[in-house]
């Protein structure tokens, strides 16, 4: 998914005729001396905690061979005016950096290295020519700046998928639909239910009720803080959806102070067919799997015997 987002995004440049002689001016001076530009980056970022080890990472034939395949792309991109190969290098080192761990800012530290040490090879290059060098420099600004900015829409793009991720994770850890037995689940909430989690509690459940074949489901309070009256809503509408699924809902955990809290804004707990702690929950449970499908609460009434 975030790879096509990505794909779409890849634009050329729009160069005018001025920015393309300076892209040529910079090339080829960055070209001539790339080996020995890329030494000197190499040594300056060494001691970088983050984008040291990866100067390091694979093998010295590894990296001679990325190295000479993004050059390739970079000199067809500013010759050949073919930049889309070029682009999705970068986007995809974006990713890369991104799925990694590492820092946007270590990006720019190396992008900052690269225009100093260019910038005094375009002046030894061109300095006796003051317009063209700061045509070339111009040229190496729009390369630079325009290689920061696909990496970096890679690099967010990427970093959201991954946060977006693991939000998702952290969210279904914090609602998590316990199978106990054929029949039986548990849901315990932890920490605070507001009206985003609430509805996850929701989805999830009705899910595991599904999946599970549930006919009764556990849902232990003892970690939520404070019920109030959009929780205790919440598990009476809960409640009502289960019993559409055909499954009836075990309230267990319930604190003295929310109790009173519960009685004081008028909702009863024997709505939310409550009991103490989680084994009498457990208990009231197994009684009701126990009994004949119909018996449970809010399942369909027995057919009438015919005759």
């Amino acid at each position: 998914m975030a790879g096509d987002r990505l794909a779409a995004s890849l634009t050329p440049p729009g160069l005018g005729p001025e920015e393309r002689l300076g892209l040529r001016d910079f090339w080829d001076v960055y070209d001539a001396h790339y080996d020995e530009v890329a030494e000197e980056l190499t040594a300056a970022l060494a001691g970088d905690p983050e984008l040291g080890p990866l100067t390091r990472a694979g093998s010295p034939e590894e990296r001679r061979n990325q190295d000479q395949a993004s050059r390739e792309l970079t000199r067809r991109a500013v010759l050949a005016d073919e930049w889309g190969p070029y682009l999705e290098n970068l986007q995809g080192q974006g990713a890369t950096y991104a799925r990694a761990g590492l820092s946007f800012g270590a990006w720019l530290t190396a992008a900052r290295l690269l225009r100093d040490a260019v910038t005094r090879r375009l002046f030894a290059s061109y300095g006796g020519e003051p317009e063209r060098f700061l045509r070339a420099i111009n040229g190496m600004n729009v390369f630079v700046n325009g290689a920061v900015a696909t990496i970096g829409e890679a690099y967010l793009r990427t970093k959201q998928d991954v946060i977006a991720r693991q939000q998702e994770a952290i969210r279904e850890l914090s609602t998590p639909v316990l199978s106990l037995r054929p029949g039986l689940l548990i849901l315990p909430l932890v920490g605070v239910v507001d009206s985003h989690r609430a509805r996850q509690v929701t989805e999830h459940l009705l899910e595991g009720i599904r999946t599970h074949r549930a006919r009764v489901v556990v849902i232990d309070i003892t970690g939520v803080p404070a019920v109030d009256s959009m929780v205790a809503n919440h598990l009476i509408q809960t409640a009502s959806a289960a019993r559409l699924m055909g499954a009836s809902i075990v309230v267990t955990g319930i604190s003295t102070a929310n109790a009173q809290t519960l009685v004081r804004i008028g909702i009863d707990p024997s709505s939310l067919n409550a009991v103490g702690d989680l084994q009498s929950g457990i208990e009231a449970a197994d009684a009701l799997l126990g009994a004949p499908a119909w018996q449970v609460p809010g399942s369909a009434p027995a057919p009438a015997s015919g005759g």
